[in-house]
């Protein structure tokens, strides 16, 4: 059977995540389609270029009971054939990584009330903590969101639910990073304090560590050139350890990456 021109060029990681998923016994009936031509009677594979390669090169190592669907199509003429691949995995209805981050959410009870954006970025926040500032192994991509099982992290999950909104764009993962750190320290203080930062800080002081480190985060946001991960981390600690010791804060200096951050307080 011919394949259609239309199908997509052959990706190695494409294949490689494909074969990944059979070998270890996770991969879904695959969904293949060919459309008969009726012009001139032609039947064209549609759908299935990848997994049919990967399946071929696997040479009957597959695991037992996973089947093909085949799915027949006519179309009047060639240019009609163009309009049915744009059908298959169409962007629009594709899982998206809030879909994924919401799935593994939804399922913990404790977390159902917290919003899936919230929830989604308190995840994305302590997973980065772990991994950068711990240098902990951490699940990555989507494998990222099992942890949401973790009952370590449903508090935080919660907290982060209570603070962070479409309101605060400021608060980029290394900032709900600094959350994550911070919470665990101190749970009472860090809701007060990161409340504040998330309204714009501490009422009518300018100096207060709140206010300055949202003013910070805004203009780091805005920048031209934008402030690292890590002087992002390192300016929430600074605010946060003024705020721990009741200090006022007249600025967050420059970051030294040879001193790195402090500790939190």
């Amino acid at each position: 059977m011919p394949a259609s021109v239309t199908e997509r060029d052959l990706d190695p990681k494409r294949l490689k995540f494909l074969r990944e998923t059979i070998l270890h016994g996770v991969a879904l009936p695959f969904m293949w389609a060919r459309a008969k031509v009726l012009t001139d009677g032609t039947v064209y594979r549609v759908n299935g270029h990848h997994s049919s390669n990967v399946l071929a090169a696997m040479n009957g190592t597959m695991p037992e009971g996973l089947v093909a669907h085949i799915d027949d199509f006519e179309v009047d003429d060639v240019l009609r054939l163009a309009g049915l691949f744009r059908q298959f995995d169409s962007r629009r209805s594709a899982r998206s990584v809030g879909d994924i981050a919401g799935a593994y959410q939804m399922i913990m009870p404790p977390l159902q009330s917290v919003s899936r954006l919230a929830g989604r970025r308190a995840i994305e926040g302590a997973a980065w903590h772990e991994h950068r500032v711990f240098g902990a192994d951490v699940p990555k991509g989507d494998d990222m969101f099992v942890l949401f099982h973790d009952p370590r992290y449903h508090s935080f999950v919660q907290f982060v639910g209570r603070v962070y909104s479409k309101k605060t764009p400021e608060f980029t993962t290394p900032v709900i990073g600094a959350m994550f750190a911070t919470f665990d320290r101190a749970p009472e203080h860090a809701e007060a304090f990161w409340l504040a930062v998330s309204r714009q800080g501490g009422g009518n002081d300018d100096k207060h560590p709140a206010t300055v480190l949202d003013a910070w985060l805004l203009s780091a946001k805005d920048a031209k050139d934008k402030p690292s991960a890590m002087e992002i981390f390192r300016a929430c600690v600074v605010a946060w350890n003024a705020s721990r010791n009741n200090r006022s804060l007249d600025r967050i200096g420059r970051y030294d990456a040879k001193k790195g951050f402090p500790d939190i307080e």
